[in-house]
């Protein structure tokens, strides 16, 4: 515990600036006639001062009072020898108030507006008879209150000790608030003199608490000060304020601090002692309320920041800051605290209906938004309460990120970080810090990206994974410190770090519980094991509770507008070398700039992933809090990095962004299977804007090859997303036309179409291998036979069939959209495709689906109900032949199925029956493809004979790794030789020496120009010997009649 709760736990309530004096000192205890000579001095200054006010017509900062001897006169002093009585005024040597003969005085009207009014307000009447509780008599030489003994009669009264008011403070402040009700009726000169009273109150209450020997009092100065800020009404900010300014002219900040010091820290005390539970509201909110009240005054918030136990002491760390430091404490409350109310809130939660479990919700938001809009308050008065006290306040804010490090890891050291609730609250404070400079506020241009360059950076790691990797620490560094950047310029920075440690955090925690309650879900049935139903209930209870900080509507609003400006300010960061908002908005893509020359090298990759994540998040779990956004920067973000990969190093981090404009801009009715946020304004944005119909189409195609880095699952999804764009955006007039510009550009579209062959067969491979098997455990489960089976095997069974059938499931899924892409990209992009290093990729995958779908093994695929995996056999075939169709009439492409290892001429003859049968192609089509087929099958046999020509092939003509005769044989670093069809399409998955694992490129082969030669006259010279010995063409007619057999030596070669 720290040593300021400590002291207070212990009842010592001394301010902590005397920490390390002598407490054991004497208090020098004045005599009963120092008292009086002190009053007498007091009266005749105060008196000047009254009659200053009087003739104000509005309050002014309080007359200057005498500051006491010592530090000690804010302590306790017994009023031993004051006489509680009336003091008889005859006995002060004071001047006479007025001139008025005394006779005159008493005819005055008792009807006299001013003395009526000021009776009421100050509580006091001069004729002894009147004397109430509510009317306390006061002994003067006149018997009407007005301008001239106003200060007089206030003063007497205050020497009375009265059982109404436990202290003189009190009593001021009752006066001060009575003023306003006491106003009406008045003339402007009356008026005056009654608004008076307010400062003379003021001016006594500070006299009070600085020399509280002055005036009798029940309580101590601080106990009466304490007790005023502790029951606070609507008159209390406007006494609080001008009592501070008194107190601050009477003896500077540390006469505030000998005042304030001792309350704040006894306030943050009884908060941090008291129950940490976010329900108990009336145990922690009136200390947060009293201390917000305080640090609004710009005196007491620097008395706040200075107080010991502000900024954290070592050890540091994030557990630390929350127990050790004033503004963690207040932060904590969330429901994060192992409470068992908490728990019971969300007990049987399965058992209970949706709308009781979000009352709890509700009910436990409520609670942490009221802890949320308490401390913005205060952290608002803290950063507006002078230079001293904002300087403290954003060191504390530095010092909470620094400490926090832990908690951006998966699993942190909870004894080391915060609390994810804590965070949160702090993220909560920062976006609305923010607020003011959020678009479509302009305030925004003010910040001043280069933060980055900042060496060693106060907010973030150095080891953290940048943008960009730079080889060498830049000369763009600078000195410069976190302070000498504008204000808004650390509130942007200070919040995008709070929000990857505390939001985004947690939303990782938040998925990773989704996916595990979801594979519970999927397991469990109403025999299930109690203790896995048991466990259920704790993860959903967990769920529900993390929604109720995570899900709140504010947070995620705040969350998506800091998003989009994060995502305008990259944008900038990308477009100019100092970050600054360009003067005109038009640019080129691919940027031309190299990543060197701008701040990326020095930007963590988590803030563009933290965009990402968030953008989703909403999307997916409350898209009806993005609906009032527009997405032009979130979009140019992405369109800039998609177009240049230079410039962002993860193929993750830009595979997640087509995840976000699947989710933003695709219309839900363009992806049946798996429906999407589709935020109106993010599908016009997309359907509009200039740069996307130029640039977006020819970005995706070519991601779609960069997704095969990603890992095996990942880029089943990633390809999905991609596959729905694509088919959406070929829909639309202004986007279609950039489908062909990556056609032109050979390397990337070689990429892109490889993996989405790759794409094809890995999907329905995995598919069609499974659903033999599903219908097999389907046939089994409705024989008579399967009750006599054991009750484990049975379950053991039937969770092998529900995870066979999610598996293919989801690969149909996928495989209709990627087969269904394949179809309508080659109805007007071909001539890729019948490159060298596609063609027998193309073939190889075409025929591969049409053996599956018309094979010797079709029947085994049929299972119940396949529509409910997506198993549409027949809309598969009829795009497959569809494909076939769109190369039909090209030769290379009819030698290349013919010499293709899968081809099957009883397939390709089925085929067509089938067509024929079920009409799913027209007529026209039907005999296109038959025509097709049969020209093969006579280039099939053509092939084969020519082969047997050959003979046997010498192995240094063998491709080592397909083990077919090189074509076009090419050299590689490591002194190997292969295909370079072969090699190239190793490559797209695989950049690397298949036989040394070494990095390989493709500009690093090397054409074996001599083998080459060697090879072609090889076959030249085997086919020659084989007429020679068998006879000449002539003698065979069937072979001689055939167009193969002019161009022997290169069919051979394409064998496969």
């Amino acid at each position: 515990m720290a040593s300021w709760i400590s002291a207070w736990v212990s009842g010592n309530g001394a301010p902590n600036d005397d920490e390390g004096k002598d407490d054991s000192a004497p208090v020098n205890q004045p005599s009963a006639e120092e008292v009086r000579q002190k009053r007498l001095e007091r009266l005749a200054a105060l008196e000047a001062a009254a009659a200053t006010a009087a003739a104000a017509t509005s309050a002014t900062i309080p007359a200057p009072i005498q500051p006491p001897a010592t530090a000690s006169s804010i302590q306790s002093t017994p009023n031993e020898g004051i006489k509680r009585s009336v003091v008889p005024l005859q006995s002060l040597p004071v001047e006479p108030l007025s001139s008025t003969p005394l006779s005159k005085r008493k005819s005055a009207t008792r009807r006299d507006p001013l003395h009526n009014a000021l009776q009421q307000i100050l509580g006091v009447t001069l004729t002894e008879s009147h004397a109430s509780p509510h009317l306390v008599y006061v002994a003067i030489d006149n018997d009407t209150i007005n301008a001239d003994n106003l200060s007089e009669v206030l003063y007497s009264r205050l020497l009375v000790e009265d059982p109404a008011y436990s202290s003189t403070l009190e009593y001021l402040f009752a006066v001060y608030q009575r003023v306003r009700k006491e106003t009406s009726g008045l003339n402007d000169a009356d008026l005056v003199v009654v608004l008076s009273v307010q400062e003379q109150c003021v001016n006594y209450s500070v006299t009070c608490l600085l020399e509280p020997e002055m005036f009798p009092s029940r309580l101590t100065p601080l106990e009466a000060f304490d007790a005023l800020v502790r029951n606070p009404n609507a008159s209390t900010p406007s006494f609080l304020d001008a009592l501070a300014l008194g107190i601050e002219a009477q003896g500077g900040v540390a006469a505030l601090g000998r005042v304030g010091g001792p309350i704040l820290q006894k306030l943050v005390s009884e908060v941090f002692l008291g129950s940490q539970s976010i329900l108990a509201v009336e145990t922690w909110a009136p200390g947060i309320q009293t201390i917000g009240s305080l640090v609004r005054i710009k005196g007491f918030a620097t008395v706040f920041t200075n107080m010991p136990g502000f900024l954290l002491t070592p050890p540091l760390n994030g557990r630390r800051l929350q127990d050790a430091t004033a503004l963690g404490i207040l932060l904590r409350f969330s429901s994060d605290a192992p409470d068992p109310a908490i728990k019971d809130m969300f007990a049987n939660i399965t058992k209970r209906s949706r709308v009781d479990v979000n009352e709890s919700v509700d009910r436990l938001r409520s609670n942490i938004s009221l802890v949320q809009n308490l401390v913005t308050d205060i952290f608002r008065s803290l950063l507006r309460g002078g230079a001293t006290s904002k300087d403290r306040t954003l060191q504390w804010l530095e010092q909470a990120l620094v400490v926090n490090v832990e908690a951006a890891k998966e699993n942190p050291n909870l004894a080391l970080v915060s609390t994810a609730g804590m965070l949160i609250n702090l993220n909560v404070v920062l976006l609305r810090l923010c607020g003011p400079f959020f678009p479509p506020s302009t305030k925004h241009s003010l910040i001043d990206a280069t933060f980055w360059n900042i060496w060693p950076n106060p907010l973030f790691p150095e080891d953290a994974t940048k943008l960009v990797a730079l080889a060498a620490q830049s000369s763009q560094t600078t000195s410069a410190t976190f302070p000498s950047f504008n204000f808004i310029t650390q509130c942007f920075f200070l919040t995008a770090r709070a929000v990857h440690l505390g939001t985004v955090s947690t939303i990782g925690k938040y998925m990773r519980l989704m996916r595990q309650l979801s594979y519970m879900q999927n397991h469990m049935n109403d025999q299930s094991d109690p203790r896995m139903r048991a466990q259920f209930e704790m993860l959903a209870a967990s769920k529900m509770i993390i929604d109720a900080k995570l899900l709140h509507p504010e947070l995620l609003h705040e969350l998506i507008r800091f998003a989009l400006l994060s995502a305008n300010v990259t944008c900038r960061m990308c477009l100019a070398s100092d970050g600054k908002p360009l003067a005109t908005t038009g640019f080129d893509l691919p940027l031309p700039t190299a990543p060197d020359a701008l701040l990326l090298p020095f930007v963590p990759e988590h803030i563009v992933e933290d965009i990402i994540g968030i953008v989703l998040f909403v999307a997916r779990f409350a898209p009806d809090e993005l609906k009032s956004f527009a997405f032009d920067d979130f979009l140019t973000m992405t369109l800039i990095f998609l177009s240049s990969p230079q410039m962002i190093r993860s193929p993750h981090l830009r595979a997640k962004m087509s995840e976000c404009l699947y989710e933003l801009c695709l219309p839900s009715h363009e992806s049946e299977d798996r429906p999407t946020a589709s935020i109106p304004s993010a599908v016009a944005s997309l359907v509009k804007s200039k740069l996307a119909q130029q640039h977006l189409a020819p970005c995706l195609l070519a991601l779609y090859g960069d997704v095969e880095q990603t890992g095996f699952y990942e880029k089943l999804e990633h390809r999905y997303n991609i596959a729905c764009l694509l088919k959406y955006l070929w829909k639309l007039p202004d986007h279609k036309a950039a489908f062909v510009m990556i056609s032109q550009n050979q390397t990337a579209f070689v990429k892109f179409a490889h993996g989405l062959m790759n794409h094809i067969n890995s999907l329905l491979t995995d598919a069609l291998t499974n659903l033999p098997e599903i219908k097999s455990l389907q046939e089994e489960a409705q024989s008579p036979q399967w009750l006599s089976l054991d009750e484990a095997l049975r379950e053991q069974k039937q969770s092998l069939l529900a995870e066979k059938e999610r598996t293919v499931t989801s690969s149909l899924q996928l495989a209709n959209e990627t087969i269904h892409m394949m179809s309508y990209l080659t109805s007007e992009i071909r001539a890729p495709f019948l490159t060298p290093e596609l063609e027998d990729r193309l073939v190889g995958m075409l025929n591969s689906v049409l053996v599956k779908l018309a094979g010797p093994r079709g029947l085994d695929l049929k299972v119940t109900n396949p529509e409910m995996y997506k198993f549409r056999p027949k809309v598969m075939l009829r795009e497959i032949v569809g494909t076939i169709l769109h190369f039909s009439q090209y030769d290379s492409f009819q030698h290349a199925v013919a010499s293709n290892g899968l081809y099957d001429p009883t397939v390709y003859r089925k085929c067509t029956g089938i067509l024929q049968r079920t009409q799913l192609v027209d007529a026209a089509s039907v005999a296109t493809f038959d025509a097709f087929a049969q020209k093969v099958e006579a280039l099939y046999s053509s092939t084969t004979q020519d082969e047997a020509l050959l003979g046997d092939i010498p192995e240094e003509f063998m491709d080592p790794l397909l083990w077919q005769v090189m074509k076009d044989p090419v050299t590689l670093p490591s002194g190997y030789i292969v295909d370079k069809s072969t090699i190239t399409q190793h490559l797209m998955n695989d950049p690397s020496d298949p036989f040394t694992r070494a990095p390989l490129s493709i500009d690093q082969l090397v054409p074996n120009s001599a083998l080459k030669a060697k090879i072609e006259a090889w076959v030249a010279a085997q086919t020659n010997l084989r007429w020679h010995h068998e006879g000449t063409r002539d003698e065979l007619p069937e072979l001689n009649a055939h167009p193969m057999v002019e161009n022997c030596s290169n069919s051979i070669l394409t064998k496969r």
